[in-house]
């Protein structure tokens, strides 16, 4: 323990030893050249502390330190660069599976929207829209897609004996295995992708044969199609199409890329046309409630560290959710009882 402590002293204690590394080093962090010093002040005193630990596997055997140097060294390749010049600075913009969190690993920078950004997890609810209830909850890292939960929310609904009939969704599941799996009796309400092309003719204005599997442009000029493919109108044809100038500008000609999930795309487009369909997707509203309901009670911030530990948080409000309900119930019911007497 000596020398540990004689090498650490050796190396900056006054770093490691004080809550702040600002106050620790009390520079102008405003200053680029002082904030670069700053930065090989910290780099040199942990390339001292990784020899010390190399060199003396004796003293330095305790699991924490090398997790805490496992943990630095992770920290310097995700954040410090080395520009052409040689020199060592802060990265520009974020490393791709950037941790951001010193005391919890799992969490990541994420985005539900292009404004809305995410800290850490999101949290994932599948609620009944007969009586209320959650069903199942699941938790994704943030910069994991909606999509990647579904697995975990067909087992919770498989421990059930939980049958789907229809599946109320947001856009970002449509490419979950709830979808790409879904039986012939599952039905998907979900709002549809804005289809557009500038000013140019839109997929919409190609006309999809399903029976055939073809595809016809409005000059009537025909093709084959396959589901997950892209079509390539032939270069001679759109060349001297009538309709060229409101199709493409590409020189190879117009082509057109035709997505797995493609009729079922169009069955959602069609279906938020009509008066009943647009009701049908407004009945999700409520599953927003719950999220909200949820929110209230678990609070924004993460409470424990790690996933598995914030999926039994989730849980655990579902369950209090899911009382309230229950109790909601019970006393329109017995209201209703009491009325009828």
């Amino acid at each position: 323990m000596w020398e540990l402590a004689e090498v650490a002293n050796d190396i900056g204690v006054g770093i490691v030893a004080t809550s702040s590394l600002k106050a620790a080093l009390d520079l102008n962090w405003d200053d680029p050249d002082q904030k670069n010093l700053a930065l090989g002040i910290v780099l040199d005193a942990l390339e001292r502390l990784d020899t010390f630990v190399q060199t003396h596997p004796t003293e330095s055997e305790h699991p924490l330190l090398r997790a805490t140097l496992e943990t630095a060294r992770q920290i310097e390749t995700q954040d410090v660069e080395i520009s052409e010049h040689g020199e060592v600075k802060l990265r520009s913009g974020v490393a791709k599976e950037r941790r951001i969190s010193i005391e919890d690993e799992q969490m990541r920078h994420g985005r539900k929207s292009r404004s809305q950004k995410i800290d850490g997890y999101k949290r994932h609810v599948l609620r009944d829209l007969d009586n209320g209830m959650i069903r199942a909850v699941g938790i994704t890292k943030a910069n994991l897609p909606e999509a990647s939960v579904t697995d975990a929310i067909t087992q919770d609904l498989q421990t059930q004996d939980v049958e789907l009939s229809e599946l109320h969704i947001d856009r970002a599941y449509l490419s979950s295995s709830l979808v790409k799996n879904r039986s012939e009796q599952l039905s998907i309400y979900c709002k549809a992708w804005i289809v557009h092309n500038g000013t140019k003719f839109a997929k919409t204005a190609f006309v999809l044969d399903w029976d055939n599997g073809t595809i016809c442009c409005p000059n009537q000029v025909t093709l084959p199609f396959t589901l997950g493919a892209k079509v390539q109108f032939p270069q001679e044809v759109c060349a001297t199409c009538p309709v060229r100038e409101s199709c493409t500008t590409s020189p190879r000609g117009r082509s057109i890329s035709i997505h797995p999930q493609e009729l079922l795309f169009r069955e959602l487009r069609e279906r938020q046309l009509t008066p009943i369909g647009r009701a049908k997707l407004r009945e999700r509203v409520c599953v927003e409630h719950s999220l909200s309901h949820i929110g209230h009670w678990q609070s924004q911030q993460a409470r424990y560290v790690g996933s598995r530990k914030n999926l039994f948080d989730l849980r655990r409000v579902a369950v209090v959710h899911n009382l309230h309900v229950l109790a909601k119930i019970f006393t329109n019911t017995t209201e209703l009882a009491s009325t009828s007497i």
